[in-house]
C-alpha cells in the first residue's frame, strides 16, 4: 500500500510545505487519538509528545495537540527531549502512543512528526498504514480555533529516562575518562551531558547551544569535522557526536579518527557474543551494509540477518524474531538490552562498557571489521518503470550476481524520495568493482533517460 503522508521515518518535509505544516499536524492528532481509542480503549488517551530544539517544533506541537484535544484526547508534553527518550517515556506511561517532532538529521528548516506504538517501538506496517489512512480522513474542521491546547507538564519523565540509563550502565566507571560530545545545537544538548557526568566523565561539550536556527549547522553526527577540530585542541580518551534528535552516533577513536558505524556494530556484537547476551547469535542490519560486516561477524561465529533500509525494518525483524542488536552504517544502533530504538546515547555508553572490560582501544577493537572496496552512485532519471520490465538492466544484474558469487554483490533501486536510481556494487577488489559498476551504469543508460 502506497502512503500519501507517511515516508521513510514518519510525517517529514520542508516546514511550512504541502508535505509538513501546521494542518497536517492538527490532522495528525486528530488521526493518532482515533488509532489510540481503538487499540487502548480508553475513551481520554494520553499521547507522549516529545520536540527536538527546532524554531517550528513549538507550533507544530501547538497543532498537534489542538488535533488531540479536539478529538478528546490528551497530550503529555516532554518538552525537547530526544527521540529515544520519547520512545522510552512512552513505554514506562499510561501514554496510548508516542510522537517526536523532529527532522533528526537534516536541517533546521525541515520537521516531521514520528510516531511510537503504546510499547514505545516505532509502528508497525500496518499502524503506519491505519494512521496514514486516518489522517487523510480528518478535516481541519475547529483549526485554528484553538491555538493554545492544554498541554500536561510531563517534563519530570525526561529525569526518569535519565536515571534509567544510568542505572542500566551503573557498572560502567568513566571516572578519569575525557571525553568529548557534540550535542548537534539539538534534542541530545542536556541529558547527554549530565549522563556522562554522572558516570563520572569529564565533559567537554560542542553543540549545545541551540537558538532554534543552529540544530545540526556545521555540528553533530553529520558534520564530524567539528569534533574533530575540538580533538585537536585538547587531550580526549573518547568522542562522540549525535543527530539533531539523538537517534544516531558518531564516534571518534582515541586518535580522532572517525569509526565506521558498521565497525561499531561488529565491536557490540562481538561483546555481546563473548558474554553470551547475543539472542540468537545474530547481529540484524540492512541490505546496504558492506559485505565487510558479513566476513567480520563470520569470522566470530556470528549470523547476520539483513533486511530493507531504515531503522524502523531493522526494528522489525528484531522485534519478530527477539533479536537484541541491530544497526546501520548511518549511525542507528538498536541495542535491545535497554532500548526500543536507536538510542546514540545508549550507543555510546555501550561502548564505553565494552571499552572497560576489554581494556583495549577502539581502533584497536574495531580493526576486526574491514569494508569490502565499494562503489554507490545515484543517477537522476526522466522515470522509473519496474526493473523487471528494464531488460539490459535485469540482465546486467544477472548476469553481475553469477559473476561475484558470494565475494561481491550488487544492489540497483529506486530512490523513494527523488527521480533517481541508486546503485551499489561491492567485491573484494576494486577493479572488479570499477568494472561492474561501469557495466552497470552502461545497461542503466540503455533502459532509462538518464537527466
Amino acid at each position: 500500500m502506497k502512503l500519501r503522508y507517511f515516508g521513510t521515518d514518519g510525517i517529514r518535509g520542508q516546514y511550512g510545505s504541502e508535505s509538513l505544516n501546521d494542518e497536517i499536524a492538527f490532522r495528525a492528532g486528530k488521526a493518532a487519538i482515533r488509532l489510540a481509542r481503538e487499540i487502548s480503549g480508553c475513551q481520554e488517551p494520553k499521547i507522549a509528545v516529545g520536540r527536538d530544539t527546532r524554531e517550528s517544533g513549538v507550533k507544530l506541537l501547538e497543532s498537534f495537540a489542538s488535533g488531540v484535544e479536539q478529538a478528546g484526547g490528551k497530550v503529555m508534553d516532554l518538552g525537547v527531549a530526544p527521540t529515544p527518550c520519547v520512545a522510552y517515556c512512552t513505554k514506562t506511561s499510561d501514554a496510548s502512543l508516542g510522537c517526536s517532532i523532529t527532522a533528526s538529521h537534516n536541517p533546521a528548516s525541515d520537521n516531521g512528526i514520528k510516531f511510537f506504538a503504546e510499547t514505545g517501538v516505532k509502528p508497525s506496517q500496518k499502524l503506519e498504514e491505519t494512521l496514514d489512512r486516518y489522517l487523510g480522513e480528518e478535516d481541519c474542521g475547529g483549526f485554528p480555533e484553538r491555538i493554545e491546547p492544554i498541554l500536561e507538564d510531563a517534563s519530570s519523565l525526561r529525569q526518569r529516562y535519565c536515571e534509567a540509563v544510568v542505572a542500566h550502565f551503573s557498572s560502567v566507571s568513566l571516572k578519569g575518562r575525557a571525553v568529548a560530545l557534540d550535542c548537534a545545537n539539538g534534542a541530545m544538548f542536556e541529558i547527554a551531558p549530565k549522563v556522562f557526568k554522572e558516570l563520572g566523565a569529564d565533559v567537554t561539550v560542542i553543540g549545545n547551544v541551540p537558538d532554534g536556527k543552529n540544530i545540526n549547522a556545521g555540528v553533530g553526527s553529520e558534520h564530524p569535522e567539528s569534533l574533530k577540530s575540538l580533538y585537536r585542541k585538547g587531550n580526549f580518551d573518547l568522542g562522540f557526536a549525535f543527530d539533531g534528535d539523538g537517534d544516531r552516533l558518531l564516534m571518534l577513536d582515541e586518535s580522532g579518527k572517525k569509526v565506521p558505524g558498521e565497525g561499531i556494530l561488529a565491536v557490540l556484537a562481538t561483546a555481546q557474543k563473548k558474554a553470551s547476551q547475543l539472542k540468537g547469535g545474530t547481529l540484524v542490519t540492512t541490505i546496504q551494509s558492506n559485505l565487510g560486516l558479513d566476513a567480520a561477524m563470520s569470522a566470530q561465529q556470528i549470523a547476520v540477518a539483513r533486511t530493507d533500509v531504515g531503522d524502523k525494518h531493522v526494528i522489525r525483524l528484531m522485534e519478530q524474531e527477539g533479536y537484541l542488536l541491530g544497526g546501520e552504517e548511518s549511525g542507528h544502533v538498536v541495542w535491545g538490552r535497554f532500548a526500543v530504538t536507536g538510542d546514540g546515547l545508549v550507543a555510546a555508553l555501550a561502548l564505553c562498557s565494552v571499552l572497560s572490560e576489554e581494556a583495549k582501544p577502539i581502533s584497536q577493537l574495531s580493526s576486526i571489521y574491514q569494508p569490502f572496496p565499494q562503489i554507490s552512485i545515484a543517477l537522476r532519471v526522466a522515470s522509473k518503470p519496474e526493473l523487471g520490465d528494464c531488460p539490459a538492466i535485469s540482465a546486467c544484474m544477472k548476469s553481475l550476481t553469477q559473476e561475484l558469487g558470494a565475494d561481491g554483490r550488487i544492489l540497483v533501486r529506486y530512490s523513494g524520495t527523488e527521480p533517481k536510481i541508486r546503485l551499489l556494487v561491492e567485491a573484494r577488489s576494486q577493479t572488479v568493482v570499477e568494472k561492474s559498476m561501469d557495466r552497470l551504469r552502461e545497461a542503466v543508460g540503455n533502459d532509462l533517460e538518464v537527466l
